[in-house]
């Protein structure tokens, strides 16, 4: 299963995922308003940090999964990054404003497209955000 770029838990699947076809703007907004209904496990419209890091960690791509403490730390990150009025809970405006601004992060050239090279450069820098060498096998 290939996992999309901007998913929910942007840099988790920025590390897990391999190469993948590029992807524009409207085809990440998509991705993620998938991953965030199927990341809010309670269906109350609102994520918590105990979702997302449940949804990282049953991430897989192929047999590769994140260690329980990886797992808790891409969470912290992505969690941080989101909550943008600090209430504890993440809203599907929030995690809309936050994946315009990671995709305008990750599209270096600008031109609306994030390709295979920005991609890779994006892995390499969530994995040294992430104090992490990667996913166990």
């Amino acid at each position: 299963m290939r996992l999309p770029l901007f998913t929910l838990p942007f840099l988790a699947v920025a590390v897990l995922a391999g190469p993948a076809p590029a992807q524009t703007r409207s085809g990440a907004g998509a991705d993620m308003g998938r991953e965030f209904a199927a990341t809010d496990a309670n269906k109350d419209g609102v994520l918590s940090l105990a979702e997302v890091q449940a949804r990282i960690g049953r991430m897989r791509t192929t047999q590769q999964r994140f260690s329980p403490q990886q797992t808790q730390t891409l969470a912290r990150l992505w969690f941080t990054r989101a909550d943008a009025n600090k209430d504890g809970k993440v809203t599907k405006a929030e995690a809309d404003r936050l994946l315009t601004s990671t995709f305008r992060a990750y599209d270096s050239d600008g031109n609306g497209t994030v390709t295979q090279s920005e991609r890779a450069a994006a892995r390499a820098q969530a994995l040294k955000e992430a104090g992490a060498a990667g996913p166990k096998r």
